[in-house]
């Protein structure tokens, strides 16, 4: 999309941010993981992000076993792990508790009935931008729509050959209210906030000027898109931008996009977040299981993985420009193995709760 009108500004975004975690992600992806005792933990004082808040984990409670964990930002304890040894365990929420070390970073992952529930990231109290990080680390990307016009989500730097007219939607936010005309997507985002316009005054049919418009020099509102995730990308269409852009598409038009690069330099796919980072299972939420499935074979595709079993699973990925089979396939790091058995458990989760909607009895 061409924004001929108006400049975007992007500083109220956390680039730096971004950006560091990009570079920290791409150097430790390839890290063996090492478990550690939780005693460790004890003695510090440290941060975790589970996907929707930022934790803070203290020690002891009320013995020397117990390590605690608050709610950062509401300040409130959400729960206790009792620590014994290699494991500990959450009672209130039944689930036992195992940590890891992947480089510079502690991962602590959750399990319920042996299966991984959930994945934890050790990050700083300083940086209250997980939430806006895991938005981007699943949606950038160059796409490419059915005209060949090119569409940036993320930061043109973090790109090979972007075109200097590609840079909507750039960096960007989740919306977070419920409209009627936006009922039917996952995703709701939103950018462009105090964009500029550079041209003259626009006037309807009744000679009355629009909001936002006002010549040159007057600020604009936000453009929002509403869009669900497809095999091959994103389909949604824009749901507002201000009367006087001249883009595309056009507003209420709907669009269907291609991911053709991925922000993770020599990473392929159109999940390539799963082979380079933690994931969560508030971000694996947003995804139909239809979309889980092929991410989770996605990352055994980048290895060149033959799915002899799953014939349709094996044409999706020879469609796939980048994918090569291999007899001898490479194997998993061990950062994708934790992230595969995420992904089939909530996978596993959604099936479970299908089923148990299909077989429940309506009547008295």
């Amino acid at each position: 999309m061409v924004v001929t009108a108006v400049t975007a500004f992007s500083q109220r975004y956390p680039t730096e941010e971004l950006l560091q975690w990009r570079s920290s992600i791409m150097q430790q992806k390839d890290k063996t993981m090492t478990a550690m005792d939780l005693s460790v933990l004890k003695d510090a004082t440290l941060y975790w992000w589970d996907g929707e808040v930022v934790l803070q984990m203290m020690g002891s409670g009320e013995d020397d076993n117990e390590l605690l964990m608050y709610n950062v930002a509401a300040n409130t304890l959400c729960y206790t792990i009792k620590a014994t040894g290699a494991t500990g365990t959450d009672e209130s929420r039944g689930l036992t508790i195992s940590l890891y070390k992947m480089g510079d970073t502690y991962l602590m992952v959750e399990r319920e009935d042996g299966k991984v529930y959930n994945i934890l990231t050790q990050v700083t109290v300083e940086q209250p931008v997980w939430n806006f990080i895991d938005l981007h680390d699943m949606l950038d990307g160059i796409y490419t729509s059915s005209d060949e016009k090119q569409y940036l989500f993320g930061l043109p730097e973090m790109f090979e050959g972007v075109d200097e007219e590609t840079r909507d939607p750039g960096l960007f936010d989740t919306i977070h209210e419920q409209r009627d005309e936006v009922a039917d997507y996952s995703f709701l985002i939103q950018y462009g906030m105090g964009r500029m316009s550079h041209g003259g005054a626009y006037a309807n049919t009744e000679g009355i000027e629009q909001p936002g418009a006002g010549g040159s020099g007057a600020l604009m509102g936000p453009m929002e898109w509403g869009f669900n995730l497809t095999d091959e990308g994103l389909e949604g269409k824009v749901i507002h931008d201000e009367p006087t852009v001249d883009h595309m598409p056009s507003i209420t038009e709907e669009f269907t996009l291609k991911k053709t690069q991925s922000p993770y330099k020599g990473v392929d796919g159109i999940w390539a977040f799963a082979s380079v980072r933690p994931l969560n299972r508030q971000m694996l939420t947003h995804f139909p299981k239809e979309i889980l499935r092929l991410m989770r074979n996605e990352i055994f595709a980048r290895h060149g993985e033959r799915f002899t079993s799953d014939q349709a699973i094996q044409d999706y990925f020879d469609r796939q420009p980048w994918y090569k089979a291999s007899s001898r396939p490479t194997p998993l790091t061990a950062l994708e193995k934790l992230n595969v058995s995420l992904i089939k458990s909530i996978e596993d989760h959604i099936k479970a709760m299908e089923f148990e909607i299909s077989n429940f009895n309506f009547e008295n």
